[in-house]
């Protein structure tokens, strides 16, 4: 990195052992540098302030000042990319999605021992790197294209990585209730967070949203969540729709749930079906696609104007997979469409 800028993170959290286990995996990366830490909320907006780190990783439990109250001020005052890091826990993983509507960008789940420093920068390091190159300034135009008309589909599959919830929060709360197809939603998300997601998704929501198990039906007019830590597939056969959740292990992929699963196993629905492909890191999501696209399915990508992290659209859009290229109102704006037709 020698020459280039490093990039400039703040370390937040209550916990020495935290501090230190966060700010050990950032130094064995020799393009992210650790700026400053803090030890509560009140501390980080101070720090933040004098510092103007590039990306902050914030804890939520704090004294003094919450994680949350610390996250609200600076995303009014100076705002900047953050990762949540969170408890596994009921509580945390609610109060994370809080963070992530009131604008964080990603999060974690904390390591419950010191030997997971290598464990740690794996998660961390491709966040920051990706937080670090989020513009906050995107401008979303309000009109709606007509480059893709909707057609009827018996089913509709979404898949989406970091910045995910965000974006999910945007678009699902504006599906129609009564809509006529099932919805099934793939986001990387660790094992015991998309039971908060599917219960907040649906708090906002017209139409029931809920965490898929196996064997669960699908019916129309109801929102799916693929559990986290493991993957999902869809299924049909002569009388029955339904979800098999299969194990993490049933292919090699750091990805769980992964978006290609979900894709190639929608394969059969083509091609009354619809893939959208929204924010995230990497490329999940663009083999799956290619086998839709190739069987007759509709596939859309989020622009990269609207994409938090333009990957996994763009994988789509530079293999010509994508039928359409939309900003994330326009995706909405498609979906209320397409799903009552």
């Amino acid at each position: 990195m020698t020459g280039e800028r490093k990039i400039r993170v703040l370390v937040v959290d209550d916990s020495p052992f935290m501090r230190q286990l966060i700010s050990n995996a950032i130094s064995n990366s020799d393009d992210i540098v650790v700026v400053g830490t803090a030890r509560n909320g009140e501390e980080a907006v101070q720090k933040c302030r004098d510092l103007r780190p590039d990306v902050l990783t914030l804890d939520i439990e704090m004294p003094v000042l919450n994680g949350l109250v610390a996250l609200e001020i600076i995303m009014r005052e100076m705002p900047t990319p953050v990762i949540m890091v969170s408890s596994l826990t009921r509580v945390g993983a609610t109060e994370t999605f809080r963070a992530l509507e009131m604008g964080a960008v990603d999060f974690i789940t904390k390591p419950d021992r010191a030997a997971a420093t290598a464990e740690l920068g794996t998660l961390l390091l491709p966040r920051l790197r990706a937080a670090a190159g989020v513009n906050r300034q995107k401008v979303v135009p309000r009109t709606v294209p007509s480059a893709l008309a909707p057609k009827h589909y018996d089913l509709v599959v979404i898949g989406c990585s970091t910045g995910g919830p965000a974006a999910l929060q945007q678009i699902i709360p504006t599906l129609p209730e009564g809509m006529r197809v099932p919805l099934v939603i793939a986001q990387h998300i660790p094992a015991g967070f998309t039971g908060p997601m599917a219960q907040r998704l649906g708090q906002l929501s017209r139409v029931p949203v809920v965490e898929a198990f196996d064997g669960m039906p699908l019916l129309s007019g109801t929102v799916y969540i693929a559990p986290g830590g493991c993957h999902t597939a869809v299924r049909k056969d002569k009388t029955r729709r339904f979800l098999q959740v299969l194990p993490f292990d049933y292919v090699t992929t750091p990805f769980r749930p992964s978006v290609n699963v979900l894709f190639q196993s929608a394969e059969p629905f083509a091609p009354h079906l619809l893939a959208v492909v929204l924010t995230g890191m990497g490329q999940d999501g663009a083999e799956g696609a290619k086998i839709l696209h190739r069987s007759g399915a509709h596939v859309v990508a989020e622009s990269e104007e609207s994409a938090i992290i333009y990957g996994m659209p763009r994988a789509i859009v530079e293999a010509k997979l994508a039928d359409g290229v939309m900003n994330l109102r326009q995706v909405g704006e498609f979906l209320k469409i397409a799903t009552m037709k």
